[in-house]
């Protein structure tokens, strides 16, 4: 995986097609850029114009409002940038849109669909009036409630939805070679795992608010590595997706040099629901991708229960490939979130892509293609997603006396919680496997963990009662904790000794004086109210409080150079 979610970068890939010469029945072989370099005439008949060249088209007679029986043959006329454009809208459901929504200016000044999609070319202002208007005039859209804007028809978002469909009947039994399967359960444990280690202030930025390089490496060893990823994964590139996630749910925050938790993320253990979040989750990725081409993609996607080949999906939908989704790179940067968030499998098959929805999937992506809320099938999400990753307990753990501690997977992210904050993780599988460590429990401490709640924690997770050489090494190492304390202590400079002897036995300042730190320094506390005082009596001390520590390194100077 190089990118799990577009971003500006995509633009300056070399483009590399996918396919090869072995694809499966009935697809129909792309126009490659190998192809377009070595015959320039076909390059200049196939591919794209640029926003700034506008499509000659021949003269087109009066558009007329078109009966919903005869809209698809209206979409098989269609070419492929306009195809793109209506499934984005049919998706989006469109409300109140006026042209500036679509069209924005680049970088030569020619306003073009570059706005909402940098890969699609071709579809400058001019054609987006013109295929706005016709589109209206059609059937498709109606005027929106202010002046100049346009909604979008659910009825023509169904229509194009069964064409679609119906241009796709790929009957192949194919397997993958190389199966990457959906792992929800990974990454919503690698998102509990980050958020601990932010807990625990393991996670340091920069002056330009990057996470440390460090901070990443720590991180990126403690991350779970998605089933079946191997030569295709890109750690980094993973975690920085797993990253936007729990920046975007407000999770995260800075102090100092450090992230730190929020108080929704410190919340986020005791009252977790995941279906809840997933609901959050799928329509934000869903919003975010910029390549607008997948739309025409996604709803013969929802459908593939069965291995289908990405290579004749997109060949049958867009005939030549004007949006880079016949590029390596770029489709596994769709696929890999997509499996990350228990919605597909996907795999390869010889020089070709194989894709399948979960049943999850099917689930989530019928309910966005109809535009029906998520919330509506919290209930039908849950009973799936506790399959996948169940937290029904039991929440107790084992607590051993060689200090290993296990505790179900299934347990709750408040139990895990709870043990993570004493004990560290040190293997997964069935069970989760903690491990008692005096300097991890001791920073604990240090960041402030209550000694007095480290042994009743683990008596009220453990099964049993703990064993006698633990609770006595445990409190041994808790005991070690805080026996010298740091205090901060000012100190009243005088000018001689008989001065700070003086202050220091006068009855009148007795309340303000701790002791003598040297003959001419006298320990003092509530130095403000301490500098009033003397003022009544005449000692007038300099305005400033001077720092310590500068004090003491000017005094070893001037001894040195003594």
């Amino acid at each position: 995986m190089k990118k799990p979610i577009p971003s500006d970068q995509e633009q300056s890939k070399k483009w590399r097609p996918v396919f090869g010469q072995k694809l499966p029945s009935g697809f129909k072989s792309p126009i490659y850029a190998e192809e377009t370099r070595e015959n320039p005439a076909s390059a200049e008949t196939n591919s794209p114009r640029s926003s700034s060249q506008p499509r000659l088209k021949p003269k087109e007679a009066p558009v007329k409002r078109l009966k919903p029986k005869v809209w698809p043959d209206y979409f098989a006329r269609m070419d492929a940038v306009e195809r793109i454009l209506f499934a984005y809208m049919a998706y989006a459901r469109l409300e109140d849109k006026s042209t500036n929504y679509f069209c924005s200016y680049d970088h030569d000044d020619h306003a073009s669909f570059y706005y909402l999609d940098w890969n699609v070319t071709g579809l400058g202002y001019s054609e987006v009036i013109r295929l706005l208007t016709k589109w209206f005039k059609i059937g498709f859209l109606y005027e929106g409630r202010y002046p100049n804007t346009y909604s979008f028809k659910e009825e023509a978002a169904r229509s194009f939805w069964r064409f679609l469909h119906a241009q796709v009947q790929f009957n192949e039994d194919i397997e993958p070679q190389k199966l990457y399967q959906s792992d929800l359960l990974s990454t919503l444990d690698n998102l509990f795992k980050f958020l601990i280690m932010v807990d625990q202030g393991d996670v340091l930025v920069t002056q330009s608010h990057q996470i440390n390089k460090h901070s990443l490496k720590r991180i990126l060893a403690v991350l779970t590595e998605p089933a079946g990823s191997a030569e295709e994964f890109d750690p980094e590139s993973y975690f920085f997706w797993l990253f936007a996630i729990a920046r975007h749910f407000h999770l995260l925050g800075q102090k100092g040099d450090r992230l730190v938790l929020t108080t929704i993320a410190k919340e986020l253990p005791e009252s977790i629901k995941v279906e809840e979040l997933l609901c959050s989750i799928y329509p934000e990725h869903f919003e975010a991708v910029r390549n607008k081409g997948f739309f025409l993609v996604l709803p013969v996607l929802s459908s593939c229960t069965n291995w289908t080949s990405w290579g004749y999906l997109v060949g049958k939908l867009f005939g030549v490939d004007i949006c880079n989704l016949l590029n390596y790179e770029i489709v596994v940067s769709f696929l890999d979130p997509l499996r990350f968030l228990g919605l597909l499998d996907w795999g390869k098959y010889e020089k070709d892509i194989l894709v399948r929805v979960t049943p999850l999937g099917q689930l989530i992506l019928e309910n966005l293609l109809q535009n029906h809320g998520l919330e509506a099938e919290t209930a039908e999400i849950k009973k799936m997603t506790d399959q996948i990753y169940p937290m029904s307990g039991p929440d107790t753990a084992y607590v051993q006396p060689n200090f290993e501690i296990l505790l179900p997977h299934s347990a709750s992210w408040s139990a895990r919680w709870k043990l993570s904050q004493i004990a560290e993780l040190v293997q997964e599988d069935q069970m989760l496997k903690y491990r008692l460590d005096k300097t991890y429990l001791l920073n604990a401490l240090k960041r402030g963990m209550p000694a007095a709640e480290v042994l009743p924690t683990l008596r009220i997770l453990s099964t049993y009662p703990l064993p006698d050489n633990l609770v006595l090494t445990v409190q041994q190492w808790v005991e070690s904790f805080g026996q010298v304390t740091f205090l901060r202590l000012s100190l009243l400079e005088c000018s001689s000794p008989e001065q700070a002897a003086s202050i220091a036995t006068a009855r009148k300042y007795q309340q303000y004086v701790l002791g003598l730190y040297s003959p001419t320094a006298v320990i003092v506390r509530e130095i403000e109210k301490l500098r009033k005082l003397l003022e009544k009596q005449g000692i007038y001390p300099s305005p400033e409080v001077l720092d310590g520590e500068s004090v003491g390194k000017r005094g070893m100077k001037d001894e040195r150079k003594g």
